[in-house]
């Protein structure tokens, strides 16, 4: 089930969401974490989908802000996604104009699921400094994706002089298989731990 919600608040929002629950079962039980998606619009279904898929193994409260552009007037639209269109999730989609365009902890405060961890994901345009971001404040764990930006060294370079304890970078979990194997080769191991000397 989809329900849209233009020119609305997180307020609403909310409010809908718990009608949607008295209505038609749909629970928030058993959800084990919040996962706040930032990205922009246009972009977010590509993140809805792989949220989803997560969903399957971590049941969570999918949140994504989408920023539909700043030069507009301020409005916020909201989409509620529930059962067969959710995965194993809620998906609850705000689209932010002007000033809602910019992420912020009071766009998602309402929407989050209590006593739950939060992980905020940016998808496409990792920010300077996730830690001090308003969403990266809140979370608990920070994932980005070097591997999306025009330049990924430069983007890489840049989480490492900024990072903090709960960040995460999705290029090092691709490298995963890799990284085994050189732990199994004494001149690969050497290598990736910065040791360039002959084996």
């Amino acid at each position: 089930m989809i329900v849209n919600l233009p020119d609305t608040t997180t307020s609403k929002v909310s409010k809908k969401l718990m009608s949607l629950r008295e209505q038609g079962g749909v629970i928030a039980l058993g959800r084990v974490l919040t996962l706040v998606v930032v990205t922009k619009s246009g972009l977010e279904e590509e993140a809805i989908e792989a949220a989803n898929d997560a969903s399957r193994e971590h049941p969570c409260r999918i949140i994504v802000l989408a920023d539909a552009g700043k030069d507009a007037a301020d409005r916020l639209d909201a989409q509620i996604r529930v059962g067969g269109d959710a995965g194993a999730s809620e998906v609850i989609v705000l689209r932010g104009y002007g000033q809602l365009a910019h992420e912020s902890e009071s766009l998602v405060a309402a929407l989050l699921l209590p006593d739950a961890p939060i992980v905020a994901w940016w998808p496409h345009g990792a920010p300077e400094n996730a830690c001090e971001t308003s969403i990266g404040a809140i979370a608990h764990r920070r994932i980005t994706d070097s591997a999306n930006e025009p330049d990924p060294q430069a983007a890489l370079e840049r989480i490492h002089q900024t990072y903090k304890a709960g960040d995460t970078d999705l290029a090092w979990t691709r490298l995963t298989n890799w990284r085994i194997q050189a732990r199994g080769s004494p001149r690969r191991g050497r290598l990736l731990a910065g040791d360039s000397r002959r084996g």
